[in-house]
C-alpha cells in the first residue's frame, strides 16, 4: 500500500501516561474523553475532506485511542513502520503539549526526512516558540481554517517550491524563522467539508478502527459534529475562542458562519452514517435571529430523525424555545452558565441573571428538550469556597423548580490549563490571576506532575491551587449527595461516586506529602501508580451521565453499508 500524502496524528495527553503515577483528576469527566484528552479536534475531519476532495490520501491515527484500547499498542514501533510524505500533528489546546512534542520527536527519530506540521489554537499561539525551540516542528500552519494552507504545503513541499507565499505558514529558512502573512481567514464556512464516510473508508482501508476514533468510547457512545461557526462574539475571561482572542492571534475580527442549508445539510449526511446524536459547534443565535431560524426551518423541512444538541450561550425566550420544538423532532441544551453567582460570572464575562437562565431552561423543557446540561466551574475571577458551594446548593433549588430526569448540573475544575491567548492568560495580574506556566516549555513540565493540583498553570486571588483542588472534591461530593437525596441517580451510584471523591482525596494527601519530601520520581510514586490510573476517570460523576446515544456503533452498520453503497 502506497504511503498516504498526510498522515495526521493525535497525540496523548502525556506520552508516557501508562508507565506514570498521574492523578489527573476530575480534568475530563465532563467531556467524551479520557483525561489522556483522546477526542482528536475536528480539524482532522475537515483537513482529511478538504484534501481528500482534491486527490490527496490522507490517513488518521489517533494514537492516544490506540494506547488506551491496548496496553500492547507500542507508539514507537507504530511510527517506525508507516510513512507519509507529511506528518500532521496537533497541538489545539495545551493539555497535549507534552505529548506532542514527544510524538514528533518520535516521528523524527523514524522519519527524519520527513517533514512535521503542527496546527491549532495552541500551536499558533505558540507558532514562533515550537520552531526556535524544538527542532522536531519544522512548521506551523496558523489559524482556524488551514484546510486550503495545508494543501498548498503539501503541493510546494511535493514539487520543492518556495513556501514564501503559503498563507499562515510559520517555517524554517535555514536558521532564520520566517512568518508568513496570516491572511487565508474565510469569511465564511460553505467551502467547507466534513465528509462523514471518510472515517468509514479510512477504517476499511488500514483496516484500523481504533486509530480512526474520534474518542475511545465513540464504539458505544456515537457522536456527529456539525459546525456552525468559526470565532465569537461573546468575550469569556478564560476562553481562547473568545473574540478577542480570535482577533489578537487568529486575525479573525468577525465570525464566520456556515450557510444554515449547508449546515442542516451537514446534520441530514450525518445521519446516513451514524445512528446518535449531532452536536452543533456554537449557539446558532450568534448568526442573528433570521440565520437561526433558516437553519431550523432546513432541519424541519429535511425531517432529521438523530438527536440534535443545541449550545446556548446566553438565555433564550421562549419563542426561540418553541421555534426549536416545532422543527426538530428531537432535541436537547447545553449551556454553562459557570455559576450561580451573577457577579463572579459577569467578570467571567457573561453578564446575565440567574432568572433569565431559569426562564430558559423552563422554555426549553416546556417545548419538548430531551435532556438541558447546565455546566458550571472552579476557579473563576471572584470565586470562592464559598461561592462555589453556593453554586452546589443552588443546584438543588434547580431540580426542585423543575422535577425530572431531563436537568443534568455538573461541576468540575477549570483544568488542567486556562487557555494561553484568553485575556485572563494575556494580563492575568489585572483579572486576580497568578500563572505558573507561560511558554511551550513550562506547560510540557507541569504535564507530567504526579496530581493535577500541580498541573494546573494557574491559581486566584481568592483560591490557591490547595484551595480549587479542595473545592472541588468537596462539589463534587455535594452535588452527588443532592442528586441521591432526590433519587436522580441510584442510591448505588451514589456511593460508589462519594466512595471514589474520598479516594481520590485521600490519594492526592499522599501525593502531596511524597511531594513535600522531594521524591516526586521515586519508588513511593511508583507504588500509587495504579491506584492513580483508577482515580483519574469518573471522579465526581459517572461518564455515563454524559452519553447522548443508547446506540452503539454497531447499530449504524447498516446505515453506514447503505450510505457507502450509495455514494458509488
Amino acid at each position: 500500500m502506497a504511503a498516504p500524502d498526510l498522515m495526521l496524528m493525535h497525540p496523548p495527553s502525556v506520552m508516557d501516561f501508562r508507565k506514570r503515577t498521574l492523578l489527573s483528576g476530575p480534568v475530563s469527566d465532563l467531556i467524551p474523553s479520557t483525561p489522556v484528552f483522546e477526542m482528536y479536534p475536528i480539524g482532522f475531519t475537515t483537513i482529511a475532506s478538504h484534501l481528500e476532495s482534491n486527490g490527496y490520501e490522507v490517513r488518521i491515527a489517533n494514537i492516544a485511542s490506540r494506547m488506551l484500547a491496548s496496553a500492547r499498542f507500542d507508539p514507537e514501533k507504530f511510527v517506525r513502520s508507516v510513512d507519509a510524505a507529511v506528518f500532521g500533528i496537533d497541538l489545539h489546546w495545551m493539555p497535549h503539549v507534552q505529548g506532542a512534542l514527544e510524538l514528533a520527536s518520535i516521528v523524527k527519530k523514524h522519519h527524519p526526512d520527513r517533514p512535521v506540521v503542527f496546527g491549532g489554537f495552541s500551536s499558533s499561539y505558540y507558532h514562533e516558540e515550537l520552531l526556535r525551540g524544538f527542532p522536531q516542528v519544522d512548521h506551523v500552519l496558523r489559524g482556524d481554517s488551514t484546510e486550503s494552507p495545508f494543501e498548498q504545503l503539501i503541493e510546494a513541499i511535493d514539487r520543492e517550491t518556495p513556501l514564501e507565499n503559503i498563507p499562515n505558514l510559520t517555517w524554517r529558512d535555514g536558521a532564520r524563522l520566517v512568518v508568513n502573512p496570516l491572511s487565508h481567514v474565510p469569511e465564511n464556512l460553505d467551502d467547507i467539508t466534513i465528509d462523514y464516510g471518510l472515517l468509514v473508508r479510512k477504517v476499511l482501508k488500514y483496516r484500523d478502527l481504533t486509530g480512526h476514533l474520534p474518542y475511545a468510547d465513540w464504539k458505544s457512545n456515537p457522536m456527529s459534529i456539525a459546525v456552525a461557526v468559526r470565532g465569537c462574539t461573546h468575550n469569556c475571561l478564560n476562553c481562547a475562542g473568545s473574540c478577542d482572542a480570535f482577533a489578537r492571534f487568529l486575525n479573525r475580527s468577525r465570525p464566520a458562519y456556515r450557510s444554515p442549508n449547508l449546515l442542516a445539510e451537514d446534520i441530514e449526511r450525518a445521519e446516513e452514517y451514524i445512528k446518535g446524536a449531532t452536536f452543533v459547534v456554537g449557539d446558532i443565535r450568534q448568526g442573528g435571529k433570521s440565520y437561526a431560524s433558516k437553519f431550523l426551518k432546513e432541519l424541519k423541512d429535511r425531517h432529521v430523525d438523530n438527536e440534535v444538541i443545541l449550545e446556548l450561550f446566553t438565555p433564550a425566550d421562549r419563542p426561540f424555545a418553541e421555534e426549536v420544538g416545532s422543527s426538530v423532532g428531537r432535541f436537547s441544551i447545553q449551556m454553562s452558565p459557570e455559576t450561580h453567582d451573577e457577579q463572579v460570572r459577569k467578570a467571567q464575562g457573561k453578564p446575565y441573571t440567574n432568572a433569565g437562565l431559569e426562564k430558559s431552561i423552563d422554555s426549553f423543557l416546556k417545548a419538548g428538550c430531551g435532556r438541558f446540561d447546565l455546566f458550571y466551574m472552579i476557579g473563576l475571577p471572584q470565586q470562592t469556597m464559598d461561592s462555589v458551594m453556593g453554586t452546589v446548593e443552588y443546584t438543588r433549588r434547580l431540580f426542585e423548580k423543575h422535577p425530572g430526569a431531563r436537568l443534568f448540573p455538573f461541576i468540575s475544575p477549570l483544568a488542567p490549563f486556562i487557555d494561553p491567548g484568553g485575556n485572563a492568560f494575556e494580563d492575568p495580574r489585572t483579572h486576580g490571576y497568578r500563572l505558573f506556566a507561560s511558554s511551550v516549555e513550562d506547560h510540557a513540565r507541569l504535564a507530567v506532575m504526579p496530581s493535577w493540583k500541580y498541573v494546573l498553570n494557574y491559581e486566584t486571588k481568592w483560591m490557591s491551587r490547595d484551595a480549587i483542588t479542595e473545592a472541588t472534591y468537596a462539589a463534587g461530593l455535594g452535588l452527588n449527595s443532592i442528586k441521591r437525596d432526590l433519587r436522580l441517580i441510584s442510591k448505588d451510584v451514589g456511593d460508589r461516586v462519594e466512595e471514589r471523591i474520598t479516594r481520590a482525596s485521600s490519594l492526592m494527601r499522599k501525593i502531596d506529602a511524597i511531594v513535600a519530601r522531594g521524591t516526586a520520581t521515586g519508588s513511593d510514586l511508583d507504588k500509587l501508580r495504579d491506584q492513580a490510573s483508577q482515580l483519574s476517570e469518573c471522579t465526581v460523576c459517572e461518564k455515563e451521565e454524559l452519553d447522548w446515544s443508547t446506540n452503539s456503533i454497531y447499530a449504524s452498520i447498516p446505515r453506514m453499508v447503505g450510505a457507502l453503497l450509495r455514494k458509488r
